[in-house]
């Protein structure tokens, strides 16, 4: 046998089905053998700090390349992300594997700055902030005011030369192959949007200026569908969720109003999640943090499958307050709390925690365990094992709990 099919019947022993097929059972509301958790697989991520600790918790070795590089337009953060290792895979029986693709040239920052700053090759400042590299201040079209300008900008990205999906096809076969569930990652519309407007300046636009806040959004929109088609025409085939983002709530309520979310951001989603509904059969996978219930009906309205990360510190994000009036038309993915369980809780805590969430989530399908955000530097690596742990223990169908 190859390796890989060693770590498949490994995997897969025991099981009443494979991992692909459990996924898809569950994104059809249906009860497979088991549920699943997520790690590392669509969008639920684990910093470099937590995950290296993790891996000497677990007696595994740490290698180089476990520094995953996943650049995009709007997200660039090498410095915190790590490709997960398929022995924590499947030591947490975890059965989706992500899909990414790359940048075609090698990451120069284009200017540097004393405060160490540095601009990208997409005009982006960014600054080392903790644990991430963020977005700084001033956004690269910012001050300026003619709509000309902004649009003929030097640094929007052209997707067929400054991003490369070489390799992506061969990757989604292989994670078929194995029969796991493939999950194409990507990125966002008003999040890229406001990357390069600034935050205030584009909800300022929708309000004062709608026409500049359309057409850059409409010109993001356009690269985000060009990107897609890159990624779909290699790997659409093999894939079965496709994600997109955008984050439309804060802590405790939304970030912009129903009425400017359906006037400027709703329809262009609706025409990019159409276009990757023609071209796959995949489920779309949407990740939005915070406080967005008020957004739900609009999202499974559009075309969202799976809602991620169901944040349960946030008001209006119970889990079971929103399976009962959802779960039927949407898949949650989330729902562990990451702000004070994980990071401050017991191992006992933790349990009850996931204990609570696959109560409230998984019966009658349609719930995939995951954290409730990024798991942070400060979360000790047993409350990880115990997360991964108590879905094994816990997730077996029938639910009785």
């Amino acid at each position: 046998m190859t390796s890989q099919e060693i770590e498949k019947a490994a995997l897969h022993s025991g099981e009443k089905y494979s991992p692909r097929e459990r996924v898809w059972k569950i994104l059809e509301h249906e009860e497979p053998d088991r549920v699943t958790g997520e790690l590392g697989g669509c969008m639920s991520f684990i910093t470099k700090q937590a995950y290296f600790r993790l891996k000497h918790y677990l007696n595994l070795p740490t290698q180089f390349f476990e520094i995953d590089y996943w650049p995009s337009e709007a997200s660039f953060n090498p410095w915190w992300q790590p490709k997960i290792d398929e022995k924590i895979y499947q030591y947490f029986r975890s059965d989706l594997r992500p899909v990414s693709f790359k940048l075609s040239k090698p990451f120069v920052p284009k200017k540097m700055y004393s405060d160490n700053s540095f601009i990208d090759p997409f005009g982006f400042r960014r600054k080392a902030c903790g644990t991430y590299m963020e977005i700084s201040t001033p956004a690269p079209l910012e001050h300026v005011e003619d709509l000309n300008e902004i649009l003929s900008d030097p640094y929007w990205p052209d997707p067929e030369k400054d991003f490369s999906v070489d390799g992506v096809d061969k990757t989604a076969r292989c994670i078929e192959d194995a029969d796991y569930a493939a999950c194409i990652r990507r990125g966002a519309i008003f999040e890229t949007s406001w990357m390069r407007r600034g935050f205030n300046k584009l909800l300022e636009d929708m309000y004062l200026r709608p026409k500049f806040a359309e057409a850059i959004l409409d010109k993001v929109t356009e690269q985000q569908i060009q990107i897609y088609d890159m990624l779909l025409d290699e790997a659409g085939d093999y894939a079965t969720l496709v994600t997109t983002l955008d984050d439309l709530g804060a802590q405790t309520t939304a970030i912009m109003s129903p009425k400017i979310y359906r006037k400027f951001l709703k329809p262009r989603q609706k025409k990019l999640f159409d276009h990757i509904h023609n071209k796959t059969n995949a489920k779309i996978y949407y990740h939005s943090c915070g406080n967005m219930a008020i957004f739900i009906p609009d999202l499974i309205e559009i075309g969202v499958d799976v809602l991620h990360p169901i944040q349960p510190e946030c008001p209006d994000m119970d889990l079971a307050i929103l399976k009962e009036n959802h779960g039927d038309k949407i898949v949650f993915c989330g729902g562990i709390g990451s702000q004070q369980i994980l990071p401050r809780g017991s191992v006992g805590d933790v349990y009850t925690e996931v204990r609570r969430a696959i109560k409230a989530g998984a019966p009658s399908g349609g719930y995939i365990v995951a954290p409730g955000h990024v798991i942070q530097p400060e979360v000790p690596p047993w409350n990880i094992e115990a997360l991964y742990s108590a879905i094994i223990k816990y997730g077996k169908y029938p639910i009785n709990l």
